[in-house]
């Protein structure tokens, strides 16, 4: 292919990519009650064959142990929690088995996997990545909904020699790539890119500092992390590896992360504020900001479509699979927004969470209905925890039960019930899944011809 045919291609391909940025291709449905997580009037019409879910994995203890960020950059000492540094935290168990029994109960009312049955063989899949987090969060959803069941997660690198398709990593890299992916990620500053960011994320960096009182830190004012109201902020790829942010969004980022999961786990938010009295709105701001540095880092279509690319193949794989009724993926907080993005979305903020986008321990979920006439249909939504859920540590049932968001997709079409044929449905995945190729072509170098 010549450099020419190349650069065409580049071009038409960026400009597509720009078009879904900026338009998007999944928007939120506004619900007439986003508290309940009832089924859509019109689903008793159609029979629930299969359910497959991407999960984020429940909470975790943060990276805050001696010589971390967090413990860096502040004064004081963070809660004392029952896990290792990134491993799920005995709540983060509980409150997963609270969602399995919750999808015990909805299963069984759906009519497809009956409450205290054990699935027949290929029935049931749990898959996770191996990260302690992953696999126990696969673990304790299992135990919930599968009590009686001796359910196994596979892994990467277990018996069954299981590779790592959710891995957020790059896995095509050149350089012309990198340039336009970075400019994708800047541009959620706006024309002035990260400096746009800089200006957009100073207030509630300084409320993080604030929140800490990070000014009194003595490593703060060694200089080591430089000021986080002054320094710039970037982005930074490598091929095989996961993109990252730089500077101070990255640094803040850490910070407010390890503040939100303790605030998640601390039932005192004044003790979680390490004395300070933040409002509703200040936490909110918190979370926003770190769902943003998030979508600075695997928001662009670009990297999504990229990443994304190995777990969608998975996905449609798993979703046509006729004699699965129930799967389930753990991973992080990235790999549903990565997924998300590389089918286009542009997702408003979810209500009732702080963290806007991807909360803790949040399931996209697909479902499979079928109609009278025998024709399939699919429903996308998420499924979560509110925040007073979570920090309430609170029993979900049919009279509370965990929010439910239903996704539609602009450029496709669904029926009165919202739901979206199969045939569009999987157009919609191959799509996402061949950007993949067109993306390697027009970004192949010159030597690769």
């Amino acid at each position: 292919m010549s450099m020419k045919m190349k650069r065409f291609i580049r071009t038409l391909f960026s400009l597509a990519l720009a078009l879904i940025l900026v338009w998007g291709s999944i928007s939120c449905l506004a619900e007439a009650d986003p508290a309940q997580a009832e089924a859509p009037a019109g689903d008793h019409q159609y029979t629930l064959e299969q359910v497959v879910i991407l999960s984020r994995h429940n909470l975790r203890a943060p990276l805050s142990s001696n010589g971390s960020v967090p413990s860096d950059l502040t004064p004081h000492s963070w809660i004392n929690w029952n896990a290792k540094s990134s491993e799920l935290t005995p709540k983060g168990g509980v409150e997963e088995t609270g969602m399995g029994q919750y999808f015990r109960k909805w299963l069984d009312t759906e009519g497809l996997i009956p409450e205290n049955s054990i699935p027949e063989e290929g029935e049931v899949r749990f898959s996770a990545r191996d990260k302690q987090r992953c696999r126990a969060t696969a673990r304790y959803f299992a135990s919930g909904m599968l009590p009686l069941a001796d359910v196994e997660v596979e892994y990467p690198g277990d018996a069954k020699g299981n590779v790592d398709f959710m891995k957020p990593v790059l896995h095509f890299y050149s350089d012309a790539y990198a340039a336009d992916a970075t400019a994708q990620a800047a541009s959620l500053g706006g024309d002035a890119g990260f400096e746009g960011l800089e200006q957009q994320t100073r207030d509630v960096i300084k409320l993080i500092m604030d929140t800490v009182d990070m000014q009194d830190s003595e490593i703060y004012q060694s200089g080591k992390y430089g000021d986080l109201l002054k320094d710039g902020s970037g982005y930074k790829m490598e091929a095989d590896k996961e993109p990252d942010t730089t500077g101070a969004i990255k640094t803040a980022s850490q910070v407010a992360d390890a503040l939100l999961l303790q605030y998640y786990e601390e039932p005192d938010a004044v003790k979680a504020a390490f004395g300070h009295e933040l409002t509703d709105e200040d936490w909110a701001a918190i979370g926003g900001f770190v769902s943003t540095a998030l979508e600075i880092r695997h928001g662009a279509p670009l990297v999504a479509i990229n990443i994304a690319h190995p777990l969608l193949q998975e996905l449609e794989k798993e979703l046509k699979n006729e004699k699965r009724k129930f799967s389930f993926f753990c991973a992080h907080d990235v790999t549903v927004l990565g997924t998300l993005s590389a089918l286009g979305a542009e997702l408003a903020a979810l209500p009732d969470s702080i963290e806007t986008k991807t909360p803790v321990g949040v399931k996209l979920m697909f479902e499979r209905r079928r109609d009278r006439d025998g024709q399939a249909w699919y429903r996308v939504s998420m499924v979560y925890r509110s925040t007073d859920q979570i920090r309430s540590n609170e029993i979900l049932t049919p009279d509370n039960p965990p929010r439910k968001v239903d996704l539609t997709f602009e450029s496709v079409e669904t029926n009165g019930d919202g739901l979206i044929s199969e045939a569009d449905f999987f157009a919609l995945l191959d799509r996402a899944i061949g950007a993949f190729d067109t993306l390697e072509a027009a970004y192949a170098p010159a030597d690769a011809a």
